[in-house]
């Protein structure tokens, strides 16, 4: 018998933790439930970007609370409201607005209760608040995950808030689903590297650009595509194409050579696993969700040192040399979305 399970989220603007929930719940695992599925957006669902009617067309009940603020207390009236009301069994929470409100509640309903952690939540807002609000959000999550059932979506995430906040949580690796792949035909001349996600100071892609800028050779073209949340970056470099946001990623990652990525912090990143779907390897800086992707195979490509340009040349030189079809066969055994999603399914339908 299926559950009825909600999953509550900040928003669903298109995203790393948004794009996870959609491989979840779109895999073959919870094909059978998708009809007793409800997924609650806290703010608006006519944000741009956002993947509501994705998840409607998935045949998921999509609902609004229309509220961007952070008054937690009305928003866990709300959230106690609907899980009455529909009966809900188990309750999945993603974000700090949507952790906190739900763990104010737990004493009010009969729902089992968990939430995925997507960040390091520490140096995560640190980085991107300012140290008076970054102190307080680090302190309101840390209050909420510590009365939840916590899933993180890899080993480093959950050795993270173990090893700093004594924090136990139960790691699953994030997935994407498997690809018909047809080997590229791209020529390696010039090699084509390419960024996918947002750009702001959390992912350096600024750091990258002068890395690839300092490169020997001129026979490398970066692509960045993403919304930009950076004002610092010199969109006239000789090295980089800006092609902003776009919804045609698989395609581009075919038509280029090697993904590349040198952020800071990441929980398991998406888009690094998109691109070893379609047989792409990927140049990653040295932070441990990244050595955790490239430790689950050779195949997967290198780490980089972000302050080297010599380093990069040389990880992209071995990245040319790997097997598109090796990688493919390593991805679909360990991060596939079925293989998150039976994981996912064993906890939520126990």
């Amino acid at each position: 018998m299926n559950k009825n399970i909600l999953f509550l989220v900040s928003s669903l603007t298109r995203g790393g933790p948004i794009n996870q929930l959609y491989e979840l719940i779109s895999s073959e695992a919870f094909q059978d439930c998708r009809s007793t599925i409800s997924i609650i957006s806290l703010s608006s669902l006519d944000v741009n970007k956002s993947r509501a009617l994705d998840f409607i067309k998935l045949g998921c009940h999509v609902e609004s609370f229309n509220n961007d603020s952070y008054d937690f207390l009305k928003l866990s009236r709300k959230i106690v409201s609907f899980i009455k009301t529909n009966d809900i069994d188990v309750v999945v929470s993603q974000g700090i607005r949507s952790d906190v409100s739900l763990s104010l509640v737990l004493n009010k309903i009969k729902a089992k209760c968990y939430c995925i952690l997507h960040n390091y939540i520490g140096p995560d807002y640190k980085l991107t608040y300012d140290k008076l609000i970054s102190r307080l959000m680090i302190n309101f999550h840390l209050y909420a995950l510590r009365r939840l059932n916590v899933i993180s979506v890899s080993k480093s995430v959950a050795d993270y808030v173990k090893q700093n906040y004594n924090l136990t949580s139960t790691p699953i690796k994030n997935g994407v689903r498997s690809v018909d792949y047809t080997p590229s035909t791209v020529e390696h001349s010039p090699v084509k590297l390419i960024y996918v996600g947002v750009v702001n100071k959390r992912k350096r892609v600024k750091e990258l650009v002068e890395c690839c800028n300092q490169l020997e050779h001129d026979n490398v073209v970066l692509s960045i595509v993403g919304s930009c949340e950076s004002n610092n970056l010199n969109k006239k470099d000789k090295n980089a194409i800006y092609l902003g946001q776009r919804n045609d990623i698989p395609e581009l990652l075919s038509q280029n050579h090697i993904f590349v990525s040198f952020s800071a912090f990441e929980g398991l990143p998406m888009a690094a696993l998109e691109a070893l779907a379609m047989g792409t390897p990927c140049i990653l800086s040295d932070i441990p969700p990244h050595k955790e992707i490239i430790g689950i195979s050779p195949s997967f490509g290198c780490i980089c040192d972000i302050n080297d340009p010599k380093s990069l040349s040389d990880v992209i030189k071995h990245c040319l040399t790997l097997n598109p079809l090796d990688i493919k066969r390593d991805f679909d055994l360990f991060l596939s979305s079925e293989v998150m999603a039976n994981s996912y399914y064993g906890i939520l339908m126990k």
